[in-house]
């Protein structure tokens, strides 16, 4: 089981999984079901005690949480070690990391031409407050468990990651991810890179996905209808890390060519060829497609790659059409 999930009980009792997991109202509060304790406080909510503790707050701790770090303090409830979680679910089912975002280890970014100016941390990329987020997109992991439907969310990801400037990063895009790693992208000074997207306003959730033989549909449905095959966004898709066409398709949601994002090369391990089908639900767990949902924090591939050798690159780079 996950570990202790809150500070301390309220006066009705502990929390329930579905206060941070459900859709359906059990509080009283339509603000809290299915968000958990970060944001949409209230006069009436209990949530700033999912975390803090005002007089009884363990003796390392800081800002009254429960663990020594903010970090440390996020890993009660997302450990991983029900199966769910940004770290150590991977190895929680079986599987092996070969890539890690290390939290309060270092503040050496590889491809940053500076380093941040404390460790990387949870708080580093993510708002737990829920203040200055990036716009809501729908992602792989975007299924709330109790309501069996895909959500839209901002993953609590920073709009000013690495930066002292209110909305720099409107979108999870390119631009969001070369705040720290801004040697590997396209417009680094110093070296050459792989084009990548430049504008701060394409991000995951603009992507348009190809069709492939399978299709690219999303496993529970969505409320973005799928036009012409074509589905606008990369979540619960394969379809989006395969280069879309040069010209205008049928239905006229292709109109020219982006250069890809960094997600398009790293995310979660899959086979793009194949349909997504990570459902959460199924008996059977070793045929989901991709089989984990753990990116950015931990990868099966090296770098976090999507795949490895030339499979990655004739996704985009076919073969018939290389000069």
């Amino acid at each position: 089981m996950p570990a202790l999930a809150f500070a301390y009980p309220t006066d009705d009792g502990p929390f329930t999984c579905n206060q941070c997991h459900a859709t359906d109202s059990v509080s009283g509060t339509e603000d809290w079901e299915g968000k958990g304790p970060h944001g949409y406080y209230a006069e009436t909510t209990q949530k700033c005690e999912v975390c803090h503790t005002v007089h009884a707050a363990p003796g390392d701790s800081i800002l009254l949480l429960t663990g020594p770090t903010v970090s440390a303090s996020c890993l009660n409830c997302h450990d991983g070690t029900g199966g769910v979680g940004p770290y150590h679910a991977i190895e929680a089912r079986g599987g092996s990391v070969v890539a890690s975002h290390t939290v309060e280890t270092t503040t050496v970014v590889p491809g940053g031409s500076t380093e941040l100016s404390d460790v990387l941390s949870c708080s580093s990329c993510h708002s737990v407050h829920r203040t200055g987020t990036v716009a809501p997109f729908y992602r792989d992991s975007g299924y709330a468990f109790a309501s069996q439907q895909l959500t839209l969310s901002d993953c609590l990801l920073r709009s000013d990651v690495n930066t002292d400037t209110p909305g720099a990063f409107p979108v999870y895009g390119a631009q969001w991810c070369a705040s720290c790693h801004d040697e590997r992208h396209s417009q680094a000074a110093s070296v050459n890179n792989h084009p990548v997207e430049t504008s701060f306003s394409f991000g995951y959730g603009e992507v348009t996905s190809t069709p492939g033989a399978e299709g690219p549909a999303r496993a529970w449905g969505s409320e973005e209808a799928a036009l012409g095959g074509y589905i606008l966004g990369m979540g619960q898709t394969n379809g989006g890390y395969v280069m879309s066409p040069v010209d205008a398709s049928p239905d006229g949601r292709v109109e020219a060519r982006r250069a890809p994002l960094c997600m398009q090369c790293h995310e979660d391990a899959r086979n793009v060829e194949s349909t997504y089908t990570a459902d959460y639900t199924g008996d059977d767990p070793s045929a989901d497609n991709p089989l984990f949902l753990s990116f950015p924090h931990q990868g099966t591939n090296p770098s976090f790659l999507v795949e490895t050798d030339d499979d990655l690159c004739l996704n985009c780079h076919a073969v018939t059409l290389l000069p």
